[in-house]
């Protein structure tokens, strides 16, 4: 079965009949023709019907052809051309620039010409078509590409973010900075130090109690909050070891926190825990009651290993740090004799006489009991009762 061919639409406006006659007979087996004998007529078919080539008559009564044509709406699919017996310069601008004119015959026309220009502005009218559709294809995959590049910077962003986030959780901001740039960190002395450890009194007894999930949240809970204290005062984290918690002031940045520091987070760490046992202890709940020790002096601190980073202490300070904490006492703060001459003037601290410590000989110590009056953001030392370290 044979299919009709869509033969290409043209519409021939003149005032002479027996032109558009003509023209009818001459063309009508190789294109649909329609014919007009006004401009305002061409328009009305225009209209009804897609048409895609426009051939006027110039001189007409009431509308010149480029008159007609600059009335048309602007179609890109559409050409258009004029026929006139009058060739001056004039006419061939204007219809140039105000009709959009494709090209301008003059009378008599000859059938082969005319046929040649029509097929010739048809094919003109075939790669309009495809070099629009073309444009549209290439714009749409650059908008998609423009699309997928977006997408994929910001997810490259994203993981940037969370890799810097990762890394800022596990090391301080210099030490990380430091890492991205050469890709290692130098460890580094620092001759003065303020370090703190936080355990727990009587873990064990109090973990028999619990399931592992429960202890692990409730470890997560206690920490997490001492978390949040320790960073209001630039006092950098080190690492958690099973019940202990371990931190310190001084570095990477000397001189951004000061020991006083470190001992006013302690207070409001003994606080906190002591206002949740309280709590705890009104519900019948079992909570955690916290022994610490602060030490300061010099140490080493740096990253170690090629994998898994982590940011780590080592020296005598720590070692004592640590004998401070088990030489103390539940709900307490207990500093060495470093420490105490270095916060003296801000914190009224009780001595406790010289203590046996385990491979260090005897050690001056005292608890800390509050900060001295008129002193900045007084805070008074809050004692946990130790009825409440029983779960």
């Amino acid at each position: 079965m044979l299919t009709d061919v869509v033969k290409p639409r043209v519409l021939y406006v003149d005032d002479e009949n027996d032109n558009l006659i003509v023209f009818r007979s001459a063309f009508r087996r190789d294109y649909e023709v329609f014919t007009a004998t006004t401009g305002a007529e061409g328009l009305n078919i225009i209209k009804e019907n897609e048409i895609e080539l426009i051939i006027t008559d110039q001189r007409m009564p009431g509308m010149t052809g480029v008159e007609f044509l600059a009335s048309i709406p602007e179609e890109p699919e559409t050409i258009r051309m004029i026929l006139t017996g009058f060739s001056d310069i004039e006419a061939v601008i204007s219809a140039i620039n105000l009709g959009k004119v494709y090209r301008y015959i003059t009378k008599p026309w000859d059938k082969n010409d005319l046929k040649l220009t029509i097929d010739k502005a048809f094919e003109s009218l075939e790669l309009k078509k495809k070099n629009r559709s073309l444009l549209e294809e290439l714009k749409d995959a650059n908008e998609s590409l423009e699309r997928k590049v977006t997408e994929r910077t910001l997810e490259v962003e994203r993981q940037k973010k969370e890799i810097e986030d990762l890394l800022l959780n596990i090391l301080p901001p210099e030490t990380a900075q430091e890492l991205r740039e050469t890709g290692k960190a130098i460890a580094r002395k620092y001759e003065s130090a303020t370090v703190l450890f936080a355990d727990i009194q009587y873990f064990t007894k109090i973990a028999e109690s619990m399931s592992p999930e429960k202890l692990v949240d409730e470890l997560d809970y206690y920490f997490r909050m001492f978390d949040d204290i320790i960073g209001k005062y630039k006092v950098e984290k080190i690492k958690t070891i099973g019940d202990a918690y371990l931190c310190v002031g001084g570095l990477p940045v000397p001189g951004a926190c000061q020991p006083c520091d470190v001992v006013q987070a302690a207070i409001e760490i003994q606080e906190a825990v002591a206002k949740l046992a309280r709590e705890r202890a009104s519900q019948r709940l079992p909570s955690f009651n916290f022994r610490i020790g602060i030490h300061t002096g010099p140490l080493v601190a740096g990253v170690v290993g090629a994998r898994k980073f982590a940011y780590d202490i080592w020296g005598d300070t720590v070692n004592i740090a640590c004998r401070m904490e088990q030489s103390g006492e539940t709900g307490k703060i207990n500093i060495s004799q470093g420490t105490y001459d270095l916060i003296k003037d801000n914190y009224h601290c009780f001595y406790r006489g010289k203590i046996d410590v385990k491979n260090k000989g005897e050690i001056d110590m005292y608890f800390v009991e509050g900060r001295v009056e008129n002193s900045p953001n007084a805070v008074n030392l809050v004692a946990v009762d130790n009825s409440l370290l029983t779960a």
